[in-house]
């Protein structure tokens, strides 16, 4: 038991002074000094357990080995709960996953089916959200749209490539919606709105024109990563001349998170402070195209490009021995449920938020339209049952802080958390089919979800104008 014992401590000590070496290696060598602020919790970590080590010679010899028993068992468990992690995450890998399923699967990156598209027409394009001009300095024009009049690429999280010809002011709409007389229905939202990830025939405004005269247009000013400020400018800026009967605003849980950012751009703050401000966007698209176009050319295609690179090299990582070894997959679960649980911000922009919903209220019923609010729920609620079972989680309190201002409001409520999704058997069946990596990183409705909610919203709407 005593020779037990010493081996515990020289083996104890060996593998610390192994692992002080490697750290000091990629340190010094392989990273030549210059990322010692990363690898300085490495270098302590280390000494730490060589101290430990040199110690633990003088340990009784019973403790010693009881402890060694304990950390043993520890870290063995630690492994088998990694490896479960990690054969889930080959369950859900882009390879295993497309042999699973019935459907022909385009594996290609955005950027690949970019620069394989442009082969075959030099024009086209992809969406880029407005956000990406938000802390621009000095602007003199903030985009709330795409590219006018290009074959836009969106995204696939159903096997394919959404692709549409945006319309005259870079929206997802057959330019001759813009021409007709009357508007049954103006949409205003996010991604969602925009149409992500399905084709025209299958998104929100495609769905209502099936169910309505053809005579009559619907418009949507929806645009991905848009926000309550982006989406109150985007009703003012492209308010069409026509009647237009409704406006729909449609409302995705995070968006009061992105209304932070707006908060600071002036350009967008402007839109709150002012009811005359304006950028006369309909009439600047020259300007307009010129300036996405060179961010395109000059910053968002090589962007593409290093987030192909980057996400390549991170799921091979975590499928890696080395990731393995490192316990990648369990230090990424702690940090979720960390930053799930702890690390909630209280301080979001309620009032800033009633106050873009009454401006964008008050325009639309001046316009003569009446207003109606929409509101969407992330899928990872029902994973997660967050909505569904927590009271406590801010997930639901926001959402029942939003209700409750739309409600002090006297707006007319869709909520498709409580109406639709709650109570459905599968609600995570209206969402894409993969919403797991590597092809889900955001979980928008599939057709079938684009369908059922927008039946949905069309009969809510008859609902509250019968009673009126």
């Amino acid at each position: 038991m005593k020779n037990i014992s010493k081996i515990i401590s020289v083996i104890f000590l060996i593998l610390s002074i192994i692992l002080f070496i490697y750290v000091f290696y990629r340190s010094e060598i392989f990273h030549l000094g210059t990322n010692l602020n990363f690898y300085l919790k490495y270098y302590i970590f280390s000494l730490l357990l060589i101290i430990l080590s040199v110690i633990s010679f003088f340990i009784e010899r019973d403790l010693k080995i009881k402890i060694t028993i304990v950390v043993t068992s520890t870290i063995i468990s630690l492994y088998l709960v990694e490896g479960s992690l990690t054969f889930y995450k080959y369950l859900n890998s882009k390879n295993y996953r497309i042999k699973k399923v019935s459907i022909e699967y385009d594996t290609r990156d955005r950027y690949v089916i970019y620069q394989d598209l442009k082969k075959e027409n030099s024009n086209i394009v992809v969406t880029m959200s407005p956000l990406i001009f938000i802390d621009e300095i000095n602007q003199d024009i903030f985009p709330l749209s795409g590219i006018s009049n290009r074959k836009t690429i969106f995204c696939n999280e159903n096997g394919y490539y959404s692709i549409y010809q945006s319309d005259r002011y870079g929206f997802n709409n057959p330019n001759g919606e813009w021409d007709k007389k009357e508007i049954e229905y103006l949409l205003v939202g996010d991604s969602f709105t925009h149409g992500a990830c399905v084709n025209e025939p299958d998104d929100i405004s495609g769905n209502l024109k099936s169910m309505i005269d053809k005579k009559m247009g619907v418009l949507n000013l929806g645009y991905t990563g848009n926000s309550p400020i982006t989406e109150y400018a985007s009703l003012k800026e492209y308010f069409p001349t026509a009647n237009v009967k409704r406006v729909l605003w449609i409302y995705y849980e995070n968006d009061i998170l992105v209304l932070k950012k707006e908060l600071n751009n002036q350009i967008l703050l402007n839109y709150l402070n002012n009811n005359k401000f304006t950028q006369n966007l309909k009439l600047r698209q020259k300007e307009l195209d010129k300036k996405l176009i060179h961010r395109l050319l000059t910053k968002e295609e090589e962007k593409m490009k290093q987030n192909m690179v980057t996400y390549n090299n991170l799921y091979r990582e975590r499928l890696s021995l080395r990731s393995f070894i490192k316990m990648s997959s369990i230090r990424l679960q702690i940090y979720k449920i960390v930053n799930s649980y702890f690390k909630q911000d209280p301080s979001l922009p309620f009032a800033e938020f009633k106050q873009t919903i009454n401006l964008a209220k008050n325009f639309s019923e001046s316009n003569g339209a009446k207003f109606y609010f929409i509101f969407f729920s992330d899928y990872r609620n029902y994973y997660n049952n967050l909505l569904i079972n927590s009271e406590k989680h801010s997930r639901s309190r926001n959402h029942k802080m939003i209700i409750e201002i739309i409600n002090n409001l006297n707006i007319s409520i869709i909520d498709i958390h409580t109406e639709v999704l709650k109570n459905h058997k599968d609600p995570l069946s209206f969402y894409s089919k993969f919403p797991l990596l590597p092809f889900k990183p955001y979980g928008h409705y599939n057709e079938l979800g684009y369908k059922v909610i927008t039946n949905h919203i069309f009969n809510k709407i008859k609902e509250y104008e019968s009673i009126n």
